[in-house]
C-alpha cells in the first residue's frame, strides 16, 4: 500500500476485499489493536464506540520483557490498525511487522513527531557519577532523522519510551491517535475530534495542576525505584534520583544499600517512591533502614485488576501521582 498518512510507518500488503452491503446491514466496526495501556485509555476515549479497542500486551505483563506469543499474532492478523508507543518500548515490533506485512493493517507511532528523551544515566555511568548528576534526561529531537536511524536507536534503547508520563507529551500522542483513527474510519471524524477535544483539555488542565503544584514545591528533588519518570521530571523541571541507578544491577547488595542509606541521610529524604506493579521490596528496606516513609508513583504501564475494579483509568492514576508527589516535596 502506498501514500500512507505521515504516521504510518510500515506499509502493508494488498487490501482486503469489503463485502458486499445489502438493505440496512453496517460495516464491521474496525479493530484497533493498541501496545500498552496508556494508549489504549486515550483510543478509548477518543474513539468512544466507533471501534473494537483490544490491548496486546497485557496489563499484568512486564512491557519492556513481554514477546507475542503465535496465537496473539495471530489475532493481530485481524486488526485494521496496531497503535504503539515507539521510542523502543516494543521490543517486538520487527516480529510483528513482518506477520502483518500481507494484511491491511496500518502500524502507527504514537510518539511520532514528539521530543525523545535519551537515557542519561547509561551503562558506562560510576556510581559516584550518578549520585552527583543524578536522572537529568537530554531532549533530542526525532523529527529530521531517517527510519534507519530511529530503528537503530530503538533496537539499543537509546530513548525512554515513558512518553506518556508528561501530559503535554501524552496530549501529542493523543492527537496521532486521533489522526490514524481518521484515517481508518474518515465517517466518524467529528466524533473522533470531538472527544479529542475533552481529552485534550483533561490533559491541559492536568498539566496545569502539576505547574501549580512545582510552584509551591519546597524543592524539586524526588526519589523512585526505577528511573521511569523522566518525562515528568522534565516538564515540570523536578530531578529523579533513580535507586537501581545508583547500584550496579538489580537490586543493591547489602554494602549498595548502605550507600544508599547514606545518601538518603545526606539528601534528608523523607519519602520514596516505588511503582504498584513492581516489588516494594527494595522501597521498603531502604525505607526501614534509613526511617523513611515509601508511596507509590504510577508509570501507568498497566491498571492492576483492583485498578480497574475502582474504575481508575490514565487520567485517575496520573492525579493520584500527583497528590503523592505534592506530598513528598512538599508543596
Amino acid at each position: 500500500m502506498t501514500g500512507l498518512f505521515i504516521l504510518t510507518i510500515f506499509g502493508c500488503g494488498q487490501p482486503k476485499v469489503s463485502p458486499t452491503l445489502t438493505g440496512t446491514s453496517t460495516p464491521p466496526k474496525p479493530i484497533v489493536y493498541t501496545s500498552i495501556y496508556p494508549l489504549y485509555d486515550f483510543t478509548h476515549q477518543i474513539s468512544s464506540d466507533k471501534v473494537i479497542i483490544r490491548q496486546f500486551v497485557p496489563s499484568n505483563a512486564e512491557p519492556h520483557d513481554w514477546e507475542p506469543t503465535a496465537k496473539d499474532l495471530m489475532e493481530l492478523q485481524k486488526a485494521d490498525l496496531l497503535i504503539y508507543n515507539g521510542a523502543g518500548m516494543e521490543p517486538w515490533l520487527d516480529k510483528v511487522s513482518a506477520t502483518l506485512k500481507e494484511t491491511n493493517c496500518i502500524l502507527v507511532d504514537a510518539s511520532r513527531g514528539i521530543n525523545l528523551l535519551k537515557w542519561a544515566a547509561e551503562e558506562k555511568t560510576t556510581k559516584k557519577e550518578a549520585q552527583e548528576t543524578s536522572y537529568e534526561p537530554k531532549a533530542m529531537a526525532l523529527e529530521d532523522k531517517s527510519e534507519d536511524e530511529h530503528e537503530h536507536e530503538h533496537e539499543h534503547g537509546l530513548y525512554d519510551p515513558h512518553v506518556w508520563l508528561d501530559p503535554v507529551r501524552a496530549k501529542q500522542q493523543a492527537a496521532n491517535i486521533k489522526e490514524a483513527l481518521v484515517k481508518i474510519s474518515p465517517e466518524n471524524k467529528e466524533t473522533f475530534t470531538s472527544n479529542y477535544r475533552h481529552l485534550a483539555a483533561a490533559l491541559d488542565e492536568l498539566d496545569g495542576q502539576f505547574k501549580a503544584m512545582v510552584k509551591k514545591a519546597g524543592h524539586k528533588e524526588f526519589v523512585v525505584v526505577n528511573p521511569a519518570f523522566a518525562y515528568l521530571a522534565d516538564r515540570y523541571h523536578l530531578k529523579q534520583v533513580a535507586i537501581l541507578g545508583l547500584c550496579t544491577e538489580g537490586e543493591p547488595s547489602p554494602g549498595e544499600m548502605q550507600k544508599l542509606v547514606d545518601f538518603a541521610r545526606q539528601r534528608q529524604i523523607k519519602y520514596i517512591f516505588f511503582e504498584e506493579t513492581y516489588s516494594p521490596k527494595v522501597a521498603q528496606t531502604l525505607a526501614q533502614e534509613a526511617k523513611i516513609q515509601t508511596l507509590t508513583l504510577n508509570a501507568v504501564h498497566g491498571l492492576t485488576v483492583k485498578d480497574k475494579e475502582s474504575g481508575k483509568d490514565y487520567l485517575k492514576v496520573m492525579k493520584q501521582n500527583l497528590k503523592n508527589l505534592k506530598l513528598a516535596l512538599e508543596a
